[in-house]
């Protein structure tokens, strides 16, 4: 499967310098290995490297391609990442929140990439994914993306509390204090947890698990989006039901009724109606 991510920057950027231009694909491909780091269940070194199949002269246009797929990645998760960075990159475009399934380092390094744009579609930058031929995603990018993650990452608060997902990016290791990414159930919160010493055998025991709920220090954006977690306790969710068949048939409170007939105890409970 072809994977294609095609830039342009518009306008006065063709004729901008080097530095500058270098510095927005730099930063671009930076947010392509941090949404990578979130996707993959296991991050190693700079994750997928990308190669221009196209690049032309006179004018900042490009395509890129992956060179070299990840450690613990694979096509589809590399269309995945490319795919969420450019639909992240829109909807920062006319939202002041931090877009779907990105980290708060993802938006950070977004709003580099917006920053240096001009304020409005004939100054500022196209982004283009093709996967397998087909156009998956469009966005057209200025400085506005920048001015809203500015808004959206400010002014974080902390609060003691939980939330329920499952574990991706772990990083263990080389000196380095543990730490993972939680995707949430509700809200599609990427967060990314740190891990009190005391939880390395409960990380194991919780790794690879679908869903787990994590305790602990929370730190909140003004908007009231979870982006950081110091865990305190890690507790496997079970992913099936832990009630036998029988349970299930005969409801959650076998004995509700007192054994009266269901449709009898609904019209007493109604006063007969």
């Amino acid at each position: 499967m072809r994977i294609e991510l095609l830039l342009k920057l518009q306008g006065p950027h063709a004729g901008m310098d080097a530095q500058d231009s270098l510095g927005v694909l730099a930063n671009l491909l930076h947010l392509l290995r941090e949404i990578e780091r979130t996707e993959a269940s296991r991050p190693n070194g700079d994750g997928t490297r990308w190669a221009f199949s196209e690049l032309g002269l006179g004018s900042v246009a490009c395509t890129l391609e992956p060179l070299r797929i990840g450690e613990n990645s694979d096509y589809d998760t590399v269309a995945q990442v490319v795919n969420r960075a450019v639909a992240g990159l829109s909807e920062a475009e006319s939202t002041a929140r931090i877009p779907a399934g990105w980290s708060l380092k993802a938006a950070t390094l977004a709003r580099r990439v917006a920053r240096s744009l001009g304020a409005s579609p004939d100054v500022g930058m196209s982004l283009t994914v093709r996967t397998g031929g087909q156009i998956t995603q469009r966005a057209s990018v200025t400085q506005r993306a920048a001015l809203n993650l500015d808004a959206a990452t400010k002014a974080p608060h902390a609060s003691f509390g939980s939330r329920r997902g499952r574990l991706s990016g772990l990083i263990e290791g080389r000196g380095e204090k543990p730490r993972a990414i939680l995707r949430t159930e509700v809200g599609d919160e990427t967060i990314t947890v740190t891990f009190a010493d005391d939880l390395l055998e409960d990380i194991t025991a919780a790794w690879r698990r679908n869903r787990v709920e994590i305790t602990g220090r929370i730190e909140e954006t003004a908007l009231g989006q979870a982006v950081k977690m110091h865990a305190q306790e890690i507790e496997p969710l079970p992913l099936q039901p832990q009630l036998t068949d029988d349970d299930l048939n005969a409801g959650f409170w076998p004995d509700m009724t007192g054994g009266v007939d269901a449709v009898e105890y609904l019209e007493a409970m109604r006063g007969g109606n």
